[in-house]
């Protein structure tokens, strides 16, 4: 075993010393009737501020707007374990998208202002795929941000 080098030991020092990696709290931000058209809070922007909403979870999850083609969508950026009642049977990786303004006509249904819901997961070819809907959402559901 050759003894460890003067670099080496150095560098493992740096390491250590180093201040672990710390996210900043999350705080309510407004509501997802809120976010305009280039996806961002007028108070919040996205390029100081990562969004999140807490679906299915006591903490929000990390979430992305995108505004690409038509309408915008607001999904988690992390899968994360749906259609999971019985794990031993059937788990998917997933998650939830919130949209609005887009093609699909059951956007349409939902009154001004509001988000329709869609849960998704990945199938064995990683394509993205519907499982179903908890209906739209308004100035209910609430968005958290935090500075990046």
């Amino acid at each position: 075993m050759k003894a460890p080098t003067a670099l080496s030991l150095l560098f493992s020092a740096l390491l250590l010393a180093a201040l672990p990696a710390h996210a900043n709290e999350w705080f309510l931000c407004g509501n997802i009737t809120q976010i305009g058209w280039s996806c961002q809070l007028a108070d919040h922007p996205s390029n100081k501020y990562e969004y999140g909403i807490a679906w299915n979870t006591s903490e929000p999850q990390v979430a992305t707007c995108s505004y690409w083609n038509y309408g915008m969508r607001v999904t988690n950026r992390h899968p994360y374990l749906v259609y999971s009642g019985n794990p031993q049977t059937r788990s998917l990786w997933g998650g939830f998208v919130f949209y609005s303004g887009t093609l699909a006509s059951d956007d349409d249904t939902c009154s001004e202002g509001e988000w329709r819901h869609q849960y998704w997961h990945l199938d064995t070819n990683n394509i993205v795929k519907p499982l179903g809907s908890s209906g739209c959402f308004g100035s209910g559901l609430q968005l958290y941000c935090r500075l990046r």
